[in-house]
């Protein structure tokens, strides 16, 4: 009897650690990261256990140093307010900011408060992206420069980007839709955008822009994937006309904290 309880409890070990093994494999630990700092980073879907259990990623030598270093150096606009300069994987109980700590751009402020009190959405509109039937498109200021390159692929193919939803509101009536919104959607933090396309050779919806037979619809689409954002055209339940940068995926923290503020304060 012993003997089986002895192989029972083993088993169990290590089906508990190999669970983990994707995160270890690698010189990580898998914690819950609302209580932890993970200087080398979180990554998500390497660890056993609800979605607050994550791989905190191995802080090398060189990465030990280098963030001793930008906290001596370069973080005081951040830590005299009250933040903390940490990589935006991390999980942060208020907002992130850029421009206030050393190292790269992925190394943000986290401040303590949820609400920056004042809604900060920029506005964007050229004469190849605009709003449909005057509505004003606006998006989070981190998305700008996607929405820049959005225009540059418009001018570039002949083709106008007439955009149907932008930044929107939690519950906000969405009739016309082509999917059900995600309840994670980068529209609710200002970084996607709906759209169809008026081109050379009609308007260009969205049964149009999936079965792909408008060369100037190809043409922009190409141009749009190839920079690195994300058609919902090739989503596992097609969007064709959607346009994200997969914020939600690969700065779930980030996303987090820009939800609470612009929820809060854009409406």
């Amino acid at each position: 009897m012993l003997s089986y309880l002895v192989l029972f409890i083993g088993l169990l070990v290590h089906g508990v650690a190999s669970s983990d093994y994707a995160c270890t494999s690698q010189g990580g630990s898998c914690v819950d990261y609302r209580y932890f700092v993970c200087n080398g980073g979180v990554e998500t879907g390497l660890c056993d256990g609800d979605s607050n259990r994550r791989c905190c990623l191995k802080c090398d030598t060189t990465c030990v140093s280098n963030s001793e270093n930008w906290a001596s150096c370069c973080d005081s606009a951040c830590t005299s307010s009250g933040g903390t300069c940490k990589d935006n994987s991390n999980y942060c109980s208020g907002r992130y900011s850029s421009g206030k700590c050393g190292g790269p751009s992925e190394r943000q402020c986290c401040s303590s408060s949820t609400s920056s009190g004042s809604c900060n959405l920029v506005t964007y509109s050229t004469a190849n992206v605009y709003g449909y039937n005057g509505l004003t498109v606006q998006v989070e200021p981190g998305f700008k420069s996607n929405m820049v390159d959005i225009n540059s692929f418009a001018i570039s193919c002949g083709v106008e980007v007439v955009v149907t939803h932008a930044f929107r509101e939690e519950g906000q009536d969405l009739g016309g839709t082509v999917v059900p919104p995600a309840s994670n959607s980068n529209h609710l933090v200002g970084h996607a955008i709906d759209m169809n396309l008026d081109t050379p050779s009609g308007f260009c919806n969205s049964d149009c822009l999936y079965a792909k037979y408008n060369s100037y619809a190809n043409c922009f689409l190409n141009k749009v994937t190839s920079s690195g954002l994300r058609w919902g055209g090739d989503f596992y339940s097609p969007d064709p006309v959607h346009i994200d940068d997969g914020l939600n995926l690969s700065s779930p923290s980030q996303w987090d904290s820009l939800y609470y503020d612009l929820q809060a304060n854009c409406y």
